[in-house]
Protein backbone atom coordinates (compact mmCIF):
# COMPACT_ATOMS: atom_id res chain seq x y z
CA UNK A 1 0.00 0.00 0.00
CA UNK A 2 1.29 3.28 -1.22
CA UNK A 3 1.42 6.38 1.23
CA UNK A 4 -0.99 8.19 -1.25
CA UNK A 5 -3.42 5.19 -0.64
CA UNK A 6 -2.65 5.34 3.03
CA UNK A 7 -4.14 9.20 2.86
CA UNK A 8 -7.01 8.70 0.91
CA UNK A 9 -7.99 6.10 3.86
CA UNK A 10 -7.42 8.81 6.31
CA UNK A 11 -9.06 11.71 4.34
CA UNK A 12 -12.28 9.32 3.52
CA UNK A 13 -12.99 7.78 7.35
CA UNK A 14 -11.86 10.81 9.12
CA UNK A 15 -8.37 9.18 11.03
CA UNK A 16 -7.17 11.36 13.16
CA UNK A 17 -4.82 9.35 15.21
CA UNK A 18 -3.02 6.74 13.96
CA UNK A 19 -1.75 4.02 16.53
CA UNK A 20 1.80 2.31 15.85
CA UNK A 21 2.11 -0.59 17.09
CA UNK A 22 4.09 -4.48 17.87
CA UNK A 23 4.15 -7.28 20.51
CA UNK A 24 6.82 -6.92 22.43
CA UNK A 25 8.20 -10.43 23.57
CA UNK A 26 5.67 -11.14 26.40
CA UNK A 27 3.25 -10.58 23.26
CA UNK A 28 2.15 -7.16 25.06
CA UNK A 29 0.86 -5.03 22.58
CA UNK A 30 2.86 -1.60 22.38
CA UNK A 31 3.08 1.70 20.68
CA UNK A 32 2.54 5.14 20.12
CA UNK A 33 -0.34 6.82 18.86
CA UNK A 34 0.74 9.89 16.55
CA UNK A 35 -1.85 12.46 15.00
CA UNK A 36 -2.33 11.07 11.25
CA UNK A 37 -1.11 14.14 9.71
CA UNK A 38 2.67 13.86 11.62
CA UNK A 39 2.08 10.03 10.71
CA UNK A 40 1.99 10.40 7.16
CA UNK A 41 4.90 12.71 7.38
CA UNK A 42 6.91 10.12 9.61
CA UNK A 43 5.99 6.78 7.64
CA UNK A 44 9.13 6.13 5.99
CA UNK A 45 11.47 7.01 8.45
CA UNK A 46 9.88 5.58 11.02
CA UNK A 47 8.97 6.23 14.78
CA UNK A 48 11.93 6.18 17.92
CA UNK A 49 11.30 3.86 20.71
CA UNK A 50 13.79 2.91 23.37
CA UNK A 51 14.77 -0.67 23.29
CA UNK A 52 13.90 -1.66 26.32
CA UNK A 53 10.44 -2.62 24.68
CA UNK A 54 12.07 -5.86 23.78
CA UNK A 55 14.05 -6.15 27.18
CA UNK A 56 11.21 -6.06 30.11
CA UNK A 57 9.22 -7.99 31.20
CA UNK A 58 5.62 -8.70 31.18
CA UNK A 59 4.95 -5.35 33.27
CA UNK A 60 7.95 -3.24 32.17
CA UNK A 61 10.30 -4.66 34.51
CA UNK A 62 13.76 -4.08 33.45
CA UNK A 63 16.70 -6.29 34.98
CA UNK A 64 20.61 -6.42 34.58
CA UNK A 65 22.56 -8.66 31.71
CA UNK A 66 20.19 -8.05 29.14
CA UNK A 67 22.96 -7.05 26.18
CA UNK A 68 20.52 -5.30 23.54
CA UNK A 69 19.29 -2.69 26.26
CA UNK A 70 20.61 -1.49 29.80
CA UNK A 71 22.51 1.16 32.01
CA UNK A 72 25.68 0.28 30.79
CA UNK A 73 24.59 1.49 27.10
CA UNK A 74 22.18 4.00 27.79
CA UNK A 75 19.23 2.56 26.72
CA UNK A 76 19.41 3.35 23.07
CA UNK A 77 16.75 3.91 20.64
CA UNK A 78 15.27 1.66 17.80
CA UNK A 79 12.82 2.30 15.31
CA UNK A 80 9.65 1.09 14.47
CA UNK A 81 8.43 1.56 10.53
CA UNK A 82 5.38 0.77 9.68
CA UNK A 83 4.24 -1.98 7.37
CA UNK A 84 1.80 0.15 5.43
CA UNK A 85 0.05 -3.14 3.74
CA UNK A 86 -1.46 -3.49 7.79
CA UNK A 87 -2.73 0.04 7.99
CA UNK A 88 -6.62 -0.20 8.46
CA UNK A 89 -9.27 1.78 10.19
CA UNK A 90 -10.50 0.50 14.16
CA UNK A 91 -14.10 0.10 14.12
CA UNK A 92 -13.83 0.32 18.02
CA UNK A 93 -12.37 3.53 18.12
CA UNK A 94 -13.39 6.14 15.01
CA UNK A 95 -11.91 8.54 14.21
CA UNK A 96 -8.47 5.97 14.90
CA UNK A 97 -6.24 3.53 12.16
CA UNK A 98 -3.89 0.99 13.47
CA UNK A 99 -0.65 -0.21 11.71
CA UNK A 100 2.02 -2.42 12.67
CA UNK A 101 5.68 -1.58 12.91
CA UNK A 102 8.94 -3.58 12.18
CA UNK A 103 11.60 -3.10 14.76
CA UNK A 104 14.54 -2.23 13.50
CA UNK A 105 18.34 -0.44 14.16
CA UNK A 106 19.08 3.10 13.52
CA UNK A 107 20.56 1.75 10.77
CA UNK A 108 17.76 0.09 8.99
CA UNK A 109 18.49 -3.50 10.29
CA UNK A 110 15.92 -6.14 11.27
CA UNK A 111 16.46 -6.46 15.05
CA UNK A 112 16.47 -10.16 15.23
CA UNK A 113 15.04 -10.67 18.90
CA UNK A 114 11.36 -9.06 16.91
CA UNK A 115 8.88 -11.46 17.40
CA UNK A 116 7.53 -10.33 13.97
CA UNK A 117 10.92 -10.82 12.63
CA UNK A 118 11.77 -14.62 14.78
CA UNK A 119 8.37 -16.09 13.11
CA UNK A 120 9.46 -13.94 9.12
CA UNK A 121 12.80 -16.02 9.49
CA UNK A 122 10.86 -19.27 9.99
CA UNK A 123 8.18 -18.64 6.93
CA UNK A 124 10.96 -18.01 4.89
CA UNK A 125 12.49 -21.10 5.63
CA UNK A 126 9.42 -23.31 4.80
CA UNK A 127 9.00 -20.73 1.81
CA UNK A 128 12.99 -22.06 0.68
CA UNK A 129 11.35 -25.55 0.33
CA UNK A 130 8.20 -24.66 -1.25
CA UNK A 131 6.01 -24.68 1.45
CA UNK A 132 3.46 -21.67 2.02
CA UNK A 133 2.31 -22.15 5.96
CA UNK A 134 -1.42 -21.78 6.85
CA UNK A 135 -2.76 -21.28 10.52
CA UNK A 136 -6.29 -21.37 12.38
CA UNK A 137 -5.87 -19.54 15.74
CA UNK A 138 -7.98 -20.85 18.39
CA UNK A 139 -8.41 -18.25 21.31
CA UNK A 140 -9.95 -18.83 24.90
CA UNK A 141 -10.44 -16.03 27.28
CA UNK A 142 -12.96 -15.59 30.16
CA UNK A 143 -15.31 -12.74 30.50
CA UNK A 144 -15.28 -11.37 34.06
CA UNK A 145 -17.53 -8.31 35.92
CA UNK A 146 -16.80 -5.57 37.58
CA UNK A 147 -16.45 -7.81 40.95
CA UNK A 148 -13.52 -9.40 38.84
CA UNK A 149 -15.19 -12.58 38.87
CA UNK A 150 -17.01 -14.62 35.65
CA UNK A 151 -19.56 -12.64 34.52
CA UNK A 152 -22.00 -16.03 34.87
CA UNK A 153 -21.26 -19.35 37.19
CA UNK A 154 -21.52 -22.63 36.33
CA UNK A 155 -20.56 -24.21 33.46
CA UNK A 156 -22.51 -24.48 29.73
CA UNK A 157 -20.37 -25.39 27.23
CA UNK A 158 -21.75 -24.35 23.45
CA UNK A 159 -24.66 -22.84 24.96
CA UNK A 160 -27.06 -21.04 23.15
CA UNK A 161 -28.97 -19.71 26.17
CA UNK A 162 -25.95 -18.90 28.50
CA UNK A 163 -24.04 -17.18 24.96
CA UNK A 164 -26.76 -14.80 24.85
CA UNK A 165 -26.38 -13.21 27.91
CA UNK A 166 -22.82 -12.80 26.58
CA UNK A 167 -24.13 -11.49 22.99
CA UNK A 168 -23.83 -7.94 23.75
CA UNK A 169 -20.39 -7.50 23.90
CA UNK A 170 -19.48 -11.13 21.99
CA UNK A 171 -21.40 -9.17 18.81
CA UNK A 172 -19.48 -6.29 18.76
CA UNK A 173 -16.41 -7.76 19.18
CA UNK A 174 -16.96 -10.35 16.07
CA UNK A 175 -18.70 -7.04 13.79
CA UNK A 176 -15.28 -5.06 15.02
CA UNK A 177 -13.15 -7.47 14.02
CA UNK A 178 -14.86 -8.71 11.27
CA UNK A 179 -15.13 -4.73 9.79
CA UNK A 180 -11.10 -4.73 11.03
CA UNK A 181 -10.62 -7.44 8.43
CA UNK A 182 -10.25 -9.87 10.72
CA UNK A 183 -12.11 -13.14 9.74
CA UNK A 184 -13.98 -14.92 12.44
CA UNK A 185 -15.15 -18.49 12.42
CA UNK A 186 -16.83 -19.06 15.31
CA UNK A 187 -17.56 -17.56 18.91
CA UNK A 188 -19.13 -20.12 21.78
CA UNK A 189 -19.34 -20.52 25.67
CA UNK A 190 -16.66 -22.79 26.79
CA UNK A 191 -15.99 -25.28 29.29
CA UNK A 192 -15.91 -22.42 31.99
CA UNK A 193 -18.02 -20.03 34.01
CA UNK A 194 -18.21 -16.92 31.50
CA UNK A 195 -15.37 -18.83 29.10
CA UNK A 196 -15.55 -18.15 25.68
CA UNK A 197 -13.93 -19.16 23.02
CA UNK A 198 -13.43 -17.53 19.17
CA UNK A 199 -11.69 -19.32 16.05
CA UNK A 200 -10.23 -17.17 13.70
CA UNK A 201 -10.31 -17.89 10.10
CA UNK A 202 -7.15 -19.46 8.31
CA UNK A 203 -4.70 -17.10 7.09
CA UNK A 204 -0.63 -16.92 6.53
CA UNK A 205 1.18 -17.28 9.37
CA UNK A 206 2.68 -13.31 9.89
CA UNK A 207 -1.45 -12.58 8.92
CA UNK A 208 -2.60 -15.28 10.83
CA UNK A 209 -0.26 -13.96 14.27
CA UNK A 210 -1.13 -9.73 13.62
CA UNK A 211 -4.84 -10.68 13.45
CA UNK A 212 -3.91 -12.46 16.67
CA UNK A 213 -2.06 -9.75 18.35
CA UNK A 214 -4.71 -6.79 17.67
CA UNK A 215 -8.31 -9.07 18.07
CA UNK A 216 -7.24 -9.59 21.42
CA UNK A 217 -6.72 -5.78 21.91
CA UNK A 218 -10.05 -5.60 20.65
CA UNK A 219 -11.24 -7.99 22.96
CA UNK A 220 -10.15 -5.94 25.78
CA UNK A 221 -10.89 -2.52 24.31
CA UNK A 222 -14.39 -3.62 23.90
CA UNK A 223 -15.12 -5.59 27.01
CA UNK A 224 -14.01 -2.62 29.03
CA UNK A 225 -16.60 -0.30 27.23
CA UNK A 226 -19.22 -2.51 28.48
CA UNK A 227 -17.36 -2.59 32.36
CA UNK A 228 -15.94 -5.84 31.74
CA UNK A 229 -12.30 -7.27 31.68
CA UNK A 230 -11.06 -10.03 29.20
CA UNK A 231 -8.51 -11.96 30.44
CA UNK A 232 -6.60 -14.43 28.40
CA UNK A 233 -4.20 -15.62 31.44
CA UNK A 234 -4.20 -19.10 30.92
CA UNK A 235 -5.38 -20.02 34.54
CA UNK A 236 -7.30 -17.55 36.52
CA UNK A 237 -8.81 -20.16 39.23
CA UNK A 238 -7.11 -23.40 39.84
CA UNK A 239 -10.56 -24.95 40.19
CA UNK A 240 -11.83 -23.71 36.38
CA UNK A 241 -10.58 -24.40 32.85
CA UNK A 242 -7.72 -23.12 31.88
CA UNK A 243 -7.66 -20.53 28.60
CA UNK A 244 -5.42 -21.85 25.44
CA UNK A 245 -4.43 -21.05 22.45
CA UNK A 246 -4.75 -24.00 20.11
CA UNK A 247 -2.74 -23.75 16.88
CA UNK A 248 -4.09 -25.63 13.09
CA UNK A 249 -1.81 -25.84 10.84
CA UNK A 250 -1.09 -27.06 7.44
CA UNK A 251 1.32 -26.56 4.52
CA UNK A 252 0.30 -25.40 1.18
CA UNK A 253 2.14 -25.58 -2.62
CA UNK A 254 3.31 -21.86 -3.22
CA UNK A 255 2.77 -22.32 -7.07
CA UNK A 256 -0.40 -24.37 -6.84
CA UNK A 257 -1.69 -22.85 -3.92
CA UNK A 258 -3.00 -26.52 -2.98
CA UNK A 259 -3.13 -27.87 0.88
CA UNK A 260 -0.09 -30.63 0.42
CA UNK A 261 -1.87 -32.34 3.77
CA UNK A 262 -4.50 -33.05 1.48
CA UNK A 263 -2.71 -35.93 -0.74
CA UNK A 264 0.77 -36.21 0.93
CA UNK A 265 0.22 -37.98 3.48
CA UNK A 266 3.58 -38.73 4.19
CA UNK A 267 4.18 -35.07 4.37
CA UNK A 268 1.42 -34.74 7.12
CA UNK A 269 3.13 -37.28 9.13
CA UNK A 270 6.69 -35.82 9.38
CA UNK A 271 5.03 -32.57 9.95
CA UNK A 272 2.96 -34.31 12.92
CA UNK A 273 5.93 -35.94 14.03
CA UNK A 274 8.11 -33.00 14.30
CA UNK A 275 5.30 -31.45 16.41
CA UNK A 276 6.13 -34.11 19.14
CA UNK A 277 9.71 -34.86 18.53
CA UNK A 278 9.87 -31.06 19.88
CA UNK A 279 6.76 -31.06 22.15
CA UNK A 280 8.85 -30.60 25.23
CA UNK A 281 11.26 -28.54 23.70
CA UNK A 282 9.40 -25.58 22.10
CA UNK A 283 6.91 -25.14 25.02
CA UNK A 284 8.85 -22.22 26.84
CA UNK A 285 8.01 -20.59 23.18
CA UNK A 286 4.60 -21.79 23.55
CA UNK A 287 3.72 -20.97 27.20
CA UNK A 288 5.63 -18.60 28.46
CA UNK A 289 5.01 -17.57 32.35
CA UNK A 290 4.56 -19.04 35.60
CA UNK A 291 0.70 -19.44 35.27
CA UNK A 292 1.11 -21.22 31.42
CA UNK A 293 1.95 -24.67 33.71
CA UNK A 294 -0.79 -24.85 35.79
CA UNK A 295 -2.92 -25.23 33.14
CA UNK A 296 -2.16 -28.38 32.32
CA UNK A 297 -3.94 -30.85 34.77
CA UNK A 298 -5.10 -34.42 34.15
CA UNK A 299 -8.73 -34.67 32.39
CA UNK A 300 -8.66 -30.88 31.65
CA UNK A 301 -9.26 -30.74 28.25
CA UNK A 302 -5.34 -29.62 28.28
CA UNK A 303 -2.37 -31.42 27.32
CA UNK A 304 -0.07 -32.97 29.61
CA UNK A 305 1.81 -35.16 27.76
CA UNK A 306 3.79 -35.65 24.52
CA UNK A 307 0.55 -37.95 22.55
CA UNK A 308 -1.28 -37.41 19.57
CA UNK A 309 -5.03 -39.15 17.94
CA UNK A 310 -7.36 -38.59 15.37
CA UNK A 311 -9.67 -36.18 16.16
CA UNK A 312 -8.62 -36.88 20.14
CA UNK A 313 -9.09 -33.77 22.38
CA UNK A 314 -6.91 -35.27 25.27
CA UNK A 315 -3.59 -35.47 23.79
CA UNK A 316 -1.09 -32.51 22.48
CA UNK A 317 -1.41 -32.77 18.93
CA UNK A 318 -4.83 -33.75 17.10
CA UNK A 319 -4.69 -34.97 13.71
CA UNK A 320 -7.68 -33.59 11.61
CA UNK A 321 -6.15 -35.15 8.15
CA UNK A 322 -8.10 -36.70 5.56
CA UNK A 323 -10.50 -33.69 5.43
CA UNK A 324 -9.13 -32.68 1.79
CA UNK A 325 -8.50 -28.95 1.23
CA UNK A 326 -9.48 -28.71 5.18
CA UNK A 327 -7.24 -31.53 6.18
CA UNK A 328 -4.73 -29.91 9.00
CA UNK A 329 -3.35 -30.55 12.44
CA UNK A 330 -4.03 -28.98 15.64
CA UNK A 331 -1.26 -28.30 18.17
CA UNK A 332 -3.18 -27.90 21.68
CA UNK A 333 -0.37 -27.43 23.94
CA UNK A 334 -0.02 -22.82 23.21
CA UNK A 335 -1.37 -21.30 26.54
CA UNK A 336 -3.62 -17.96 26.39
CA UNK A 337 -1.06 -15.99 27.31
CA UNK A 338 1.64 -17.09 24.30
CA UNK A 339 2.99 -14.32 21.83
CA UNK A 340 1.71 -15.59 18.81
CA UNK A 341 4.68 -14.55 16.90
CA UNK A 342 6.82 -17.08 18.85
CA UNK A 343 3.95 -19.37 19.26
CA UNK A 344 2.92 -19.90 15.46
CA UNK A 345 7.25 -19.81 14.64
CA UNK A 346 7.52 -22.83 16.84
CA UNK A 347 4.80 -24.82 15.26
CA UNK A 348 6.45 -24.00 11.57
CA UNK A 349 9.83 -25.10 12.69
CA UNK A 350 8.60 -27.91 14.78
CA UNK A 351 6.90 -28.93 11.54
CA UNK A 352 9.77 -28.34 8.74
CA UNK A 353 12.32 -30.42 11.87
CA UNK A 354 10.23 -33.17 11.41
CA UNK A 355 10.09 -33.16 7.30
CA UNK A 356 14.07 -31.79 7.57
CA UNK A 357 14.62 -35.35 9.58
CA UNK A 358 11.52 -37.53 7.95
CA UNK A 359 10.58 -38.28 11.54
CA UNK A 360 7.58 -40.68 11.63
CA UNK A 361 5.08 -40.79 14.33
CA UNK A 362 4.18 -43.20 17.01
CA UNK A 363 1.00 -45.08 17.31
CA UNK A 364 -2.16 -43.09 17.77
CA UNK A 365 -3.98 -42.80 20.66
CA UNK A 366 -7.69 -43.44 20.60
CA UNK A 367 -8.45 -43.68 24.33
CA UNK A 368 -7.54 -40.94 26.69
CA UNK A 369 -3.95 -39.41 26.85
CA UNK A 370 -4.36 -38.90 30.15
CA UNK A 371 -3.84 -42.53 30.76
CA UNK A 372 -1.34 -43.10 28.66
CA UNK A 373 2.62 -43.35 29.76
CA UNK A 374 3.78 -40.62 26.89
CA UNK A 375 6.08 -38.73 28.19
CA UNK A 376 5.31 -36.04 30.03
CA UNK A 377 5.01 -32.56 29.08
CA UNK A 378 7.12 -29.93 31.74
CA UNK A 379 5.41 -28.77 34.52
CA UNK A 380 6.93 -25.62 35.14
CA UNK A 381 8.55 -22.96 33.81
CA UNK A 382 11.52 -23.59 35.28
CA UNK A 383 11.87 -27.30 33.16
CA UNK A 384 10.58 -25.55 30.00
CA UNK A 385 13.65 -23.08 30.21
CA UNK A 386 15.98 -25.71 30.67
CA UNK A 387 15.00 -27.98 27.64
CA UNK A 388 14.41 -24.98 25.10
CA UNK A 389 18.04 -23.86 26.26
CA UNK A 390 19.20 -27.87 25.38
CA UNK A 391 17.47 -28.04 22.56
CA UNK A 392 19.23 -28.84 19.15
CA UNK A 393 16.04 -28.06 17.12
CA UNK A 394 16.07 -24.92 18.13
CA UNK A 395 19.16 -23.92 17.06
CA UNK A 396 18.17 -25.57 13.43
CA UNK A 397 15.38 -22.68 13.20
CA UNK A 398 15.94 -19.97 15.64
CA UNK A 399 18.75 -17.42 15.68
CA UNK A 400 21.20 -18.54 18.65
CA UNK A 401 21.23 -14.95 19.95
CA UNK A 402 17.59 -14.93 20.30
CA UNK A 403 17.25 -17.84 21.87
CA UNK A 404 19.80 -16.48 24.65
CA UNK A 405 17.91 -13.46 24.78
CA UNK A 406 14.84 -15.23 25.57
CA UNK A 407 15.87 -17.11 28.06
CA UNK A 408 17.16 -15.02 29.72
CA UNK A 409 13.55 -12.90 30.27
CA UNK A 410 12.26 -16.00 31.51
CA UNK A 411 14.91 -17.08 33.74
CA UNK A 412 14.17 -13.41 35.59
CA UNK A 413 10.39 -14.85 35.34
CA UNK A 414 11.16 -17.46 37.42
CA UNK A 415 13.62 -15.87 39.74
CA UNK A 416 10.48 -13.08 40.21
CA UNK A 417 8.54 -15.61 41.41
CA UNK A 418 10.47 -17.24 43.16
CA UNK A 419 11.21 -14.61 45.32
CA UNK A 420 7.63 -13.32 45.83
CA UNK A 421 5.42 -14.03 49.18
CA UNK A 422 2.11 -15.55 47.97
CA UNK A 423 -1.82 -14.71 49.56
CA UNK A 424 -1.31 -18.82 49.89
CA UNK A 425 1.76 -18.53 51.92
CA UNK A 426 0.08 -15.89 54.00
CA UNK A 427 -3.08 -18.02 54.59
CA UNK A 428 -0.81 -21.51 55.35
CA UNK A 429 1.89 -20.20 57.46
CA UNK A 430 1.22 -16.90 59.14
CA UNK A 431 -1.14 -17.46 62.23
CA UNK A 432 0.55 -21.76 62.58
CA UNK A 433 4.11 -21.70 62.05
Amino acid sequence: MAIDDIKKIIDDHGIHTVEIGFADIAGVLRGKRVPSQHFLRSAESGIAFCKAVLAWDIQCGIFPGIDLASFENGYPDLIAKPDLSTFKPIPWRPGSAFVFADLVSEHGDNIKFAPRDVLRQVVKAANSLGYRPIIGPELEFYLLGPDQKPFYDGIQCYSLQKGAELEFVLADIRNSAQAAGIDVEASNTEYGPAQVEINLVYDDALAAADNVVLFKSAVKDISRKYGLTATFMPKPWSSESGNGFHVHQSLWDIKTNRNLFADDRTLANQVLAGLLATARDFIALEAPSINSYKRYTEDSFAPTNVSWGVDNRTVSTRSLLGQNQASRIEHRTGASDANPYLLIAANIAAGLYGIKHKLTPPPALSASAYQSDAQRLPTTLRGAIALLQNSEAAGEYFDPAFIDHYLKLQRHEVEVYDAAVTDWERERYLEMA
